[in-house]
């Protein structure tokens, strides 16, 4: 059992050094999740740390023992923490590398994906015990807004290749390697080991290699623009078309920067929108590849326009009311 324990906490640091450099900080969640009524259930099993990962490798049989205790998944944030209680989108200032989760496939099939879609090998992969995770080491970090935001949107277009989960959030969480997946275990689901497989520190890939990705990425955003464009100037003509153009798309790149509350600053795009008078089907195109709207859809899009309409709607009213 030493031996193991040993050997599982020296991979663990292999991979921890390949994410992160000494001084940053690794956040780390303890969660435990089962299904009760046919729902998916959580809840916290301990407070948030933020620890640097020298720590968290010495830590790492204290871990083991609490997640067996108390059925805790642990997760870590994928890129580094600047301070300790960071945990939001905004406040990441740092891209390292490229990620994803794939449920319910073999590390067999994964790699299968990956090759069919002409996706390079992971520099890591980890078979999380109900899917495999793979990461892509960049050959230098992201460190600029503009820079980020671009690497994000181009996200849901890479995992639509190879069947990766939507979800691109830079503070998206993961599985530790070296853990055990604990999910569903208060209803008698045995544990699994999150196992890591492939950790390759040197395989650091440029930007240029998701090059197909952030071009279908720009691809779908100007198609959307241009749709937009054009329905504004059928209703409007010559300098009022062009500066309307111009603040929707002044209003639109607000979804492009990291926010702490996506579902929020969404809902205040599509107010202001509404405020400038487009149609739904306008607004539709100016935000259907950007945000949550990229990766929830239409459904989504449909409850915040709800939303919005009902509270301009209002605003409307008062301001009608207050000027009578």
């Amino acid at each position: 059992m030493t031996v193991t324990l040993d050997a599982e906490r020296e991979r663990l640091d292999r991979f921890l050094s390949a994410l992160f450099l000494p001084e940053e900080l690794i956040e780390l969640r303890f969660i435990e999740t089962w299904i009760a009524r046919g729902k998916k259930r959580s809840c916290v099993a301990r407070a948030a740390e933020w620890a640097r990962r020298a720590d968290v490798v010495a830590s790492y049989a204290d871990l083991r023992e609490f997640a067996s205790g108390s059925r805790a998944n642990i997760f870590f944030g994928v890129c580094p923490r600047s301070r300790r209680g960071d945990s939001s989108d905004i406040s990441i200032g740092t891209i390292r590398c490229a990620w994803c989760d794939m449920d319910d496939v073999s590390v067999d099939e994964a790699w299968a994906r990956w090759s069919r879609a002409g996706v390079a090998h992971p520099s890591a992969v980890v078979i999380s015990g109900s899917g495999v995770h793979g990461y892509w080491l960049l050959e230098r970090d992201l460190v600029a807004a503009d820079e980020r935001a671009r690497f994000v949107g181009m996200l849901p277009y890479f995992y639509a290749d190879f069947g990766g989960d939507h979800v691109q959030n830079i503070s998206r969480m993961m599985r530790v390697p070296g853990t055990l997946n604990y999910k569903d275990a208060r209803n008698g689901r045995p544990p699994k080991p999150c196992t890591l497989c492939v950790c390759e520190a040197n395989a650091r890939y440029p930007l240029e290699a998701f090059s197909r990705w952030f071009e279908q990425a720009a691809k779908a955003r100007s198609d959307e623009e241009g749709r937009n464009v054009r329905t504004i100037a059928t209703r409007l003509s010559g300098d009022e078309a062009r500066a309307r153009e111009a603040e929707v798309a002044d209003i639109a790149r607000r979804l492009d920067l990291p926010t702490g509350d996506r579902s929020r600053r969404d809902f205040a795009v599509i107010c202001e929108l509404l405020r400038l008078g487009l149609t739904k089907e306008e607004i539709w195109n100016t935000v259907s590849g950007r945000s949550k709207f990229a990766t929830a859809g239409r459904r989504y899009f449909d409850r915040t326009m709800t939303s919005a309409e009902r509270i301009v709607l209002r605003d409307g009213m008062e301001e009608q009311e207050s000027s009578a």
